[in-house]
């Protein structure tokens, strides 16, 4: 189930979307809530970087640790943070091409489209992190 929050949050961030998916679960439904959820906030060629950057992590957490998670969006005047969370402890690594390889370069697209990219342990797994510039005021500011 989909949770907008509307209220600023600290330093002037707002969650804008907190949705969980399972493993298995069709992606469609998950982008078009984020797609929805940050129209406001983004610019269209930023809110496609965006939509790349949460297909990526989320076909992470479903094709390396055989669970759902969490897809955490928040917002504030100049950025937008994508986190998505999961049962795993097993943090990311970055692998060069390898052209025998089929996969292997979600992470370098996600460094490539971003401001900066990481993942944090926590207690119950770990969350994969992104953070992209806004070029586009943020809602109910003037655009300059």
């Amino acid at each position: 189930m989909m949770e907008i929050e509307r209220g600023k949050g600290i330093g002037g961030t707002v969650e804008v979307l907190r949705r969980p998916f399972e493993h298995g679960e069709p992606a469609g439904p998950l982008r078009h809530s984020a797609r929805s959820a940050l129209m406001p906030w983004l610019a269209a060629d930023d809110l496609a970087d965006a939509m790349v950057v949460i297909s990526e992590l989320v076909q992470n957490v479903t094709q390396h640790t055989g669970g759902g998670g969490e897809l955490v969006l928040t917002a504030d005047a100049h950025a937008i943070t994508i986190e998505v969370r999961d049962h795993s402890p097993v943090l990311p690594q970055v692998h060069p091409p390898d052209t025998h390889r089929l996969g292997g370069r979600g992470l370098l697209l996600v460094a490539g489209v971003t401001r900066a990219w990481g993942a944090r342990p926590e207690r119950s797994g770990k969350v994969v992190w992104a953070r992209l510039t806004t070029s586009a005021a943020a809602p109910g500011e003037a655009a300059a």
